[in-house]
């Protein structure tokens, strides 16, 4: 009995450290961006789309589109609610370890066809953060000159970052946030039949629901 006990927890343990670094313990992190009444609360940011795993979301289902590689969380009052100002938070506490800033921010297109032409890849302004496990968070898509941090500051969890646009590769204004681990590459913070089998947040909320603010 103990021999075969002894058998099934080196069985389970192997399993485990067979999972992607992504889907164990480590840096978990906060919807990122306000729930303020007049900012993502009450229907103000609605989720465009998710990750997509080979032609399906996290839950299996079409929230997506073929490569996408993050999270975007769309403003339901279109260039309207952006030019009032809606703050993209940090999900998480860490080092802003790069930053691009100054690119148009009113896109409306995107021409997948030609991804790199106007309006296309390499033309968003971006902040990315390091955590303290290596694993990092991608906010796209900012509004020109509203970054609040400069490279190499230290950002608590919770803080203003910058605002939503609508900078490069983008139809309207939202945030794309992505996750990246150092081992494993880009990885989908959201846990489901069709993607990882742990969350990644503080708590991940209902399927086209927003995760909940509360830091790890």
């Amino acid at each position: 009995m103990n021999r075969t006990l002894k058998t099934l927890g080196a069985t389970l343990a192997g399993a485990l450290l067979a999972l992607p670094l992504a889907s164990q313990a480590g840096t978990l992190f906060r919807f990122p961006m306000s729930m303020l009444s007049d900012q993502c609360a009450n229907g103000g940011c609605v989720v465009s789309a998710y990750m997509d795993h080979a032609g399906a979301d996290y839950a299996c289902g079409g929230v997506r589109y073929s490569g996408h590689t993050g999270t975007d969380y769309a403003l339901a009052g279109g260039f309207t609610k952006m030019d009032y100002g809606v703050w993209v938070i940090s999900a998480a506490g860490g080092t802003l370890e790069s930053s691009v800033d100054g690119y148009y921010d009113r896109c409306n297109y995107w021409n997948q066809n030609d991804p790199y032409a106007a309006c296309g890849l390499y033309t968003a302004n971006y902040m990315i953060m390091r955590h303290a496990d290596g694993r990092k968070s991608k906010y796209w898509h900012l509004k020109k000159g509203t970054q609040q941090y400069a490279r190499g500051a230290s950002i608590p969890c919770g803080n203003w970052l910058a605002r939503v646009g609508s900078s490069g590769a983008s139809t309207g204004p939202h945030l794309h946030f992505e996750f990246w681990d150092p081992t494993w590459g880009t990885d989908d913070p959201y846990a489901g039949s069709c993607g990882g089998p742990i969350s990644l947040w503080t708590s991940q909320g209902a399927y086209r629901g927003l995760p909940g603010i509360t830091c790890q």
